[in-house]
């Protein structure tokens, strides 16, 4: 698979925040980005093509659900992974580019290579090996397919895995987003569905990226079924992480306009007062780890440090050496170990 199309289908989503300028003269206005925020982000960003033929080439392979959530009324599609080795090759590396002079700053390549050329069509685990069941949640404007990678991490560790699309996002239904307000209620309702189907093993962990770790950490705080939890490159607050993107992807954009448009996400979010990061990883009993990127622009060091002061005794931070927002989520060579110990380690007591 191509590495430059890979990475520019992680990317594109979050860098569509150029979207936001919209008008001719190269400028929104504040409320115009506002609102395409807490619009659905499958009403106005495609998933990249890359998604869409790695979910042709494995999606056969998984089960569908389809379960209605609400209010507001929303149908979530979740792909099921079995537990088991399904022979594809996954890794992740930086590579420094030599300077051409002495006064060039260092720069590194990023190299992900997905090979399904050995993928097996089923799995042979039997489910009374299944170690219990992993949700995964992914970032903004995203999708599933997306989370394919850490889904065949796991289920190789022995779990089975809910690959889920958010609402507004993929394949799910629903007009707008509500950057957790709603969406810790839908997983609540997706659990609820899944172990009346006998879906859904115990225990349960899950691990979300960017927006999907803020939404797992919402999802725990409320809900003590879910034992454990990963969180990769949470931001602290939707007014942070709003203004944070547009200052980092659409740097075009007065910082002025990006400021008051983050604020106006932050105010049409007034109706749900708990939507801090912080606020949910305080309710959390049990530990929790937190990842991020040393060069992440959203989730900063000094977030990390106050996340994992507010959280239960045992939690832990890793920090991925040269990794931004965009990257940290793929790197699968560098968290494949720390994340399925982890998994072990707390699902296991």
């Amino acid at each position: 698979m191509d590495v430059k199309e890979l990475l520019n289908g992680f990317g594109a989503p979050v860098l569509t925040v150029s979207f936001l300028c919209l008008l001719g003269d190269g400028c929104a206005s504040p409320r115009d980005i506002a609102q395409e925020v807490l619009e659905a982000p499958n009403q106005h960003i495609k998933i990249p093509r890359v998604f869409e033929k790695v979910g042709v080439a494995l999606a056969t392979n998984f089960f569908i659900e389809r379960i209605a959530v609400g209010p507001p009324s929303s149908t979530l599609e979740l792909m099921v992974m079995e537990p088991g080795d399904y022979n594809v090759k996954l890794d992740s590396s930086f590579t420094r580019v030599p300077p051409q002079s002495p006064r060039d700053r260092p720069r590194y390549d990023f190299d992900f290579s997905f090979d399904l050329s050995q993928f097996t069509l089923k799995s042979k685990t039997v489910p009374e090996n299944i170690r219990g069941t992993i949700f995964l949640l992914h970032g903004y404007g995203l999708d599933k397919e997306a989370m394919m990678p850490w889904g065949l991490v796991l289920a190789k560790a022995g779990y089975r895995v809910v690959l889920v699309d958010l609402r507004g996002n993929g394949h799910s239904t629903g007009d707008n987003i509500y950057f957790g307000g709603i969406e810790r209620t839908d997983l609540v309702q997706c659990l609820d569905a899944l172990r009346q189907q006998n879906v859904c093993r115990e225990p349960v962990g899950v691990l979300g990226i960017s927006y999907g770790a803020v939404l797992a950490l919402q999802w725990a705080a409320i809900d003590p079924r879910v034992q454990s939890a990963v969180a990769i490159s949470p931001y602290p607050d939707p007014e942070a992480a709003v203004d944070r993107y547009l200052k980092t992807f659409a740097p075009d954009l007065s910082r002025r306009t990006g400021r008051e448009a983050a604020a106006l996400v932050a105010s049409r979010l007034a109706k749900f007062p708990d939507l801090a990061t912080e606020t949910a990883i305080r309710q959390i009993k049990h530990p929790i780890l937190f990842i991020r990127g040393e060069n992440d622009e959203v989730c900063l060091k000094e977030d990390v440090s106050r996340f994992r002061a507010a959280a239960a005794p045992g939690s832990e931070v890793e920090e991925v050496l040269l990794a931004n927002h965009l990257l940290t989520g793929m790197c699968i060579t560098q968290l494949r170990d720390p994340v399925t110990d982890w998994f072990e380690r707390q699902l296991a007591r």
